[in-house]
Formats: structure tokens, C-alpha cells, sequence
């Protein structure tokens, strides 16, 4: 499994998704706080590098299987 790299572009705990911008170039990501392990609920942080694989959600493309690293 190839994983992608971005930072967080956006986040709304409240609502609990955001957006991914992609080191790609790529249009913006999308994706709901439960693509990210649970213990790391409180590190989703504007700006935070991230790895993800690409899934397609109800709506379009989407983030899953998404971490925060410390690159």
C-alpha cells in the first residue's frame, strides 16, 4: 500500500472532517476525523504533516487509513 503525504489544510472538530492538502498537487482531500487512529484525535492540527491512502467515499475521493507523522 502506497501511502500519500500532505499537511492538514483544514479541520472542524465540531463537525469532525477537513481537508488534506496534497504534496502532489492534487486537488484538496477530503476526509472525517475517524480516518485517523483514535489516540491521535488531538494532534489533527492545521499545518500537521500526515500520511493517507486515497479511498472513494459517498461523495468523491476521500483520506483513510491517515496518520500525523513527525516529518
Amino acid at each position: 500500500m502506497l501511502l500519500l503525504t500532505g499537511k492538514i489544510k483544514s479541520y472542524n472538530p465540531q463537525n469532525a472532517f477537513g481537508f488534506i492538502t496534497q504534496d502532489s498537487g492534487e486537488d484538496d482531500l477530503f476526509f472525517f476525523k475517524n480516518a485517523f487512529p483514535e489516540d491521535q484525535y488531538g494532534t489533527i492540527q492545521i499545518g500537521s504533516p500526515v500520511e493517507y491512502v486515497v479511498v472513494q467515499g459517498q461523495k468523491g475521493s476521500q483520506a483513510a487509513k491517515a496518520h500525523v507523522t513527525d516529518k
